[in-house]
C-alpha cells in the first residue's frame, strides 16, 4: 500500500536526519542549522506537517496490530477445523506483511521519538556553546576594562606623585623665600647700620676739621 510506502520514506528521512545531527559538524555550521531551524517558518510548518503525519502513522500503527490479531485468529482458527495448504500459504504471507508493516511502522515512530529528543539535546547544547562563548567574551571584554582602570589608576597615581613632588618643590621653594627674604632684612638693617656709623663717622671727622682750620 501507499501508506507503507510513504512510512518507508519518513522512515529513510529520519534515519538521515539522525545521522546528520549525529555527525561531528562544525561549530558555525551547527550554529547556522539552529538558527535556520529556530527562525524558519518553512521549518515550522514542516514540523507541524510532520506532527500531524506521525498521527496517522499512529493510527495506521493501531490497525496493523488489529490486522496482525485476525490473521492470527484466522490462522487458530484454519488450523483447528481444516488443512488448506493454499489458504495455509496465503495466511502466513498476510502475517509476513502485517508483522512487516508492524516493524516499519513500530521503528518509524520510535525512530521519531529518538530524533525528537536527539534535536533537542543538540540544540541545547548549541544554545550553551553560545552562552559560554558570549560569557567568555563578556569575561574577555571585562578583563579588558580592568585593565584599562588599573592603567588609568597608575596614571593617576603617577600624576598624583608628580603633582605632590611639585608641592614639595614649591613648599621648599617658599621656604627658601622667606629665609633669603629674612636674610635680605638682617643685610638691609647692618647696610643701615653701617651707613649710619659712616655718616656719624663723616661728621665728627667734618666737625673736626672745622675745629683745626678754626684753631689755626
Amino acid at each position: 500500500m501507499i501508506y507503507y510506502s510513504l512510512t518507508f520514506f519518513l522512515l529513510v528521512t529520519e534515519m538521515v536526519v539522525f545521522g546528520i545531527l549525529i555527525l561531528p559538524l562544525p561549530s558555525h555550521w551547527r550554529r547556522a542549522m539552529l538558527k535556520f531551524i529556530s527562525t524558519s517558518p518553512v521549518v515550522a510548518r514542516a514540523l507541524y506537517i510532520l506532527k500531524i503525519v506521525f498521527a496517522f502513522i499512529f493510527v495506521l500503527f493501531i490497525d496493523t496490530i488489529n490486522r496482525l490479531q485476525r490473521i492470527e485468529s484466522e490462522a487458530e482458527e484454519e488450523q483447528a477445523h481444516h488443512h488448506d495448504y493454499s489458504y495455509e500459504a496465503n495466511l502466513k504471507a498476510k502475517r509476513f506483511y502485517a508483522q512487516r508493516n508492524l516493524y516499519l511502522i513500530g521503528f518509524t515512530l520510535f525512530l521519531s521519538l529518538i530524533l525528537e529528543r536527539t534535536s533537542t539535546l543538540v540544540i541545547e547544547v548549541l544554545k550553551r556553546e553560545e552562552e559560554v562563548e558570549q560569557f567568555k567574551k563578556e569575561n574577555v571584554s571585562a578583563a579588558k576594562d580592568q585593565q584599562r582602570l588599573i592603567n588609568m589608576e597608575q596614571s593617576y597615581k603617577k600624576e598624583i606623585d608628580e603633582l605632590t613632588q611639585k608641592v614639595n618643590d614649591l613648599k621648599k621653594q617658599g621656604r627658601d623665600y622667606e629665609i633669603l627674604k629674612k636674610q635680605a632684612a638682617q643685610q638691609h638693617l647692618e647696610y643701615n647700620r653701617l651707613a649710619d656709623e659712616r655718616n656719624a663717622l663723616e661728621r665728627a671727622a667734618n666737625s673736626q676739621s672745622v675745629e683745626e682750620k678754626k684753631g689755626i
